[in-house]
């Protein structure tokens, strides 16, 4: 008698299936494995700027409560006696490397790495204080507190220092800002990509990690400041404009105010109370 021996195994029909069945589960399920890669490079991301916002707030306690500032031509407002007073002014040229706010930050951070943003495929190559030594960067520092005080910043929680940029903007130019100037069209939307900023980055799946004078960090999206006075730091420049012909600071009410235009000076947007 004959025993027929049978042998599992897939037909090809079932064997479709079962390729169909992963292909499908894989379309689903990767774009959620590149949300959370991304989840947790922006909580690397946001660590840093814990870091750097902790190191903001020793600098302003170990400089008579002041905010650091960028250039020589707001140093030299001070003579003015009249707007952003009793800054303390970094020794050497303003625009050295030892005067940058990246390097006037490091004694309180002694990690160059904190200004690298884990989402950032290019970031900014700089030099430290030493002036030889590279450094990179992710980052760049709003400049409506520059120079000011505690004391003049009513709401240091809403105050933004620092925050991200781009590597590239839009037109494919690299983003090498080291400041932003919210009336110039630094925090502007992109005209082609309107929930883009200008030169913000809101890399993190549309939102943006910053740090404030204050000393703590939180992400924001564009529209929420946008639409916040003291956010944008608009309020800031408002009460403490720039001086000279071209105010470096200026809200399109300051005199000598050539950005007039309310699509890149968003200050031009808000009324304010003094």
């Amino acid at each position: 008698m004959l025993q027929v021996i049978r042998k599992n195994g897939f037909t090809l029909i079932e064997l479709l299936i079962v390729i169909a069945i992963i292909a499908i589960l894989a379309a689903i399920l990767f774009p959620v494995f590149a949300q959370a890669r991304e989840k947790a490079r922006a909580i690397s991301c946001m660590s840093n700027m814990k870091q750097i916002g902790l190191a903001v707030q020793m600098y302003v306690q170990d400089n008579d409560e002041h905010l650091f500032f960028r250039s020589a031509k707001d140093n030299s407002a001070l003579s003015l006696g009249k707007i952003r007073i009793n800054a303390v002014i970094p020794t050497g040229s303003p625009a050295s490397a030892p005067e940058q706010w990246y390097n006037v930050l490091m004694p309180y951070i002694k990690a160059p790495n904190i200004y690298v943003c884990p989402s950032d495929p290019g970031p900014t190559r700089n030099v430290a204080a030493d002036g030889v030594t590279p450094l990179l960067r992710s980052y760049a520092a709003a400049d409506s507190a520059e120079g000011l005080s505690l004391a003049q910043v009513d709401v240091p929680a809403d105050t933004i220092v620092i925050t991200e940029k781009w590597d590239k903007l839009l037109s494919g130019a690299v983003d090498n800002e080291t400041w932003f100037e919210v009336w110039d069209g630094d925090m502007a939307p992109e005209p082609t990509q309107p929930t883009r900023m200008m030169k913000y980055a809101n890399r993190h799946q549309g939102f943006m990690n910053c740090a404030f004078f204050d000393g703590h960090a939180r992400a924001l999206k564009p529209e929420t400041i946008w639409k916040s006075a003291d956010l944008t730091g608009c309020t800031l420049i408002h009460r403490y404009p720039g001086q000279g012909s071209t105010p470096s600071k200026c809200d399109g009410l300051s005199a000598g105010c050539l950005t007039t235009d309310p699509a890149k000076n968003l200050c031009m947007g808000f009324t304010y109370i003094n």
